[in-house]
């Protein structure tokens, strides 16, 4: 018993505190300030309208026109003298807008002046080809030149003659091998050389007595074969290699 009545006195005591709270606040809140009769306020002016630039009107499709219709929407005074249908969505002849009448000083434009074209521009230079590049061969190696070819063994004259006869004569050599050779016309006195090239056995020719060929005569010179024919006089010289270059004949004609 003790027990409830203890709790029952510390509810009660818990319930007057809320309501001194309660009472404590109300009472803040209906003490506000009022202000005295002498003092006036201020008139409060109201702003001034903005004005705001007019929504521009675009015509509408007859689908448009006709939900709004049946909406109950009616257009506006703007879509009306715009000549705005909604059966059509397009501006009537009769309310279309009219060009605005020119200027007494200025020269309106006429659809010719609109329909002058700029003249044509001359037709564009052919572009040049291009050119066309060759391919570069490489230059070409420069070859060896050829080693001379050592001259055979055992080479033999195995028929030397002079034969005279009316205005010059004939020197004839008949050979074993292929016969190379250089020659040489000296004057003073009268000569003509002739190298055999490599080694050769021959003899000296008999010389019959002429008006040409004064003497035959041989000789070194390094490792080829000279032959020295002495003449009387100055002569027209000729080399002629016959029967495979196995046989010279040399032959010398007078001057005029």
């Amino acid at each position: 018993m003790n027990k409830i009545f203890l709790w029952i006195v510390l509810a009660v005591i818990i319930l007057g505190l809320l309501l001194i709270l309660l009472n404590t606040r109300m009472g803040q809140s209906g003490d506000a300030p009022v202000p005295a009769d002498n003092s006036v306020s201020a008139p409060v002016k109201p702003a001034p309208p903005v004005a705001q630039p007019p929504l521009p009107v675009t015509p509408g499709t007859p689908a448009d026109g006709e939900k709004l219709a049946a909406a109950g929407v009616k257009p506006s005074p703007a879509a009306v003298e715009r000549g705005f249908a909604f059966e059509t969505g397009e501006e009537t002849p009769a309310t279309a807008e009219s060009p605005a009448p020119a200027s007494p000083g200025t020269t309106p434009l006429t659809a010719a002046a609109h329909d002058e074209k700029a003249p044509a521009a001359a037709p564009a230079a052919p572009a040049a080809p291009a050119e066309v590049k060759k391919a570069e061969k490489p230059a070409p190696k420069p070859q060896p030149a050829p080693k001379p070819q050592p001259a055979p063994k055992n080479q033999t004259i195995t028929n030397f003659v002079v034969f005279v006869r009316d205005g010059g004569a004939t020197i004839r050599l008949d050979a074993s091998s292929p016969i190379r050779f250089k020659h040489l016309e000296l004057t003073s006195p009268s000569r003509v050389v002739v190298d055999l090239h490599g080694t050769w056995k021959l003899s000296e020719p008999g010389v019959p007595k002429g008006e040409m060929v004064k003497d035959v005569r041989l000789g070194k010179k390094g490792s080829d074969t000279r032959i020295v024919i002495d003449l009387h006089a100055k002569a027209k010289t000729r080399y002629i290699l016959t029967k495979g270059k196995k046989r010279l004949d040399i032959r010398l004609d007078k001057t005029k």
